[in-house]
């Protein structure tokens, strides 16, 4: 009796690998400070999974220094197909709160947000960091961190490459400051 089944050494397969077609990008809530570390367990259980990452300046010891961060804080997308895939071991990776979820329903997040945030990201899913504003004398900005933070001033001029002099209003009278750049914002943009 002959076989219409091709004959092969090969055994099959437990794991019959998913139609890239029918994947989906998923969000996962991870801990606070927890991306990294969730992410490397979910990769370990061979889901396949992307944490986009951006270098920023950030204030340490007050001199700006290079930080890499994740660009959705708490956030990391995985791809699979949620009809055939037990949730279960992703809601209790290490590292992982939950998939996104709105009531009972995990909703995709758009595959092409997510794919063209992996076709500007280099190897490691650090993306391009944006060029920092430009500030004109005599503009509006806000200061973002340190003991200013939250402060509305104006622009007066750069100080160096990594300071700004700013004019702040302080019991009704102008003062003259100095701050980090990287701390400034003008309409939503950040200097860094």
């Amino acid at each position: 009796m002959e076989s219409d089944l091709p004959v092969t050494d090969e055994l099959p397969s437990e794991e019959t690998p998913e139609p890239v077609l029918n994947r989906k990008w998923y969000a996962v809530h991870t801990k606070p400070r927890q991306e990294l570390l969730a992410l490397q367990n979910l990769e370990n259980q061979k889901y396949h999974c992307f944490l986009p990452r951006i270098q920023v300046k950030r204030i340490r010891r007050g001199k700006s220094q290079p930080v890499i961060e994740p660009f959705f804080t708490s956030y990391l997308f995985i791809q699979l197909v949620l009809e055939q895939t037990n949730i279960a071991p992703i809601r209790s990776t290490l590292g992982v709160t939950g998939l996104v979820r709105f009531g009972g329903y995990i909703p995709p997040v758009n595959d092409a947000l997510v794919e063209s945030l992996i076709a500007r990201a280099d190897a490691n899913s650090i993306l391009p960091s944006p060029e920092p504003a430009e500030f004109a004398p005599g503009q509006h900005v806000w200061i973002q961190e340190g003991p200013l933070a939250g402060c509305e001033a104006i622009f007066q001029a750069r100080n160096g490459q990594e300071r700004a002099l700013l004019l702040i209003q302080i019991l009704g009278d102008a003062t003259r400051v100095q701050v980090p750049i990287c701390t400034l914002a003008s309409n939503g943009a950040r200097a860094c």
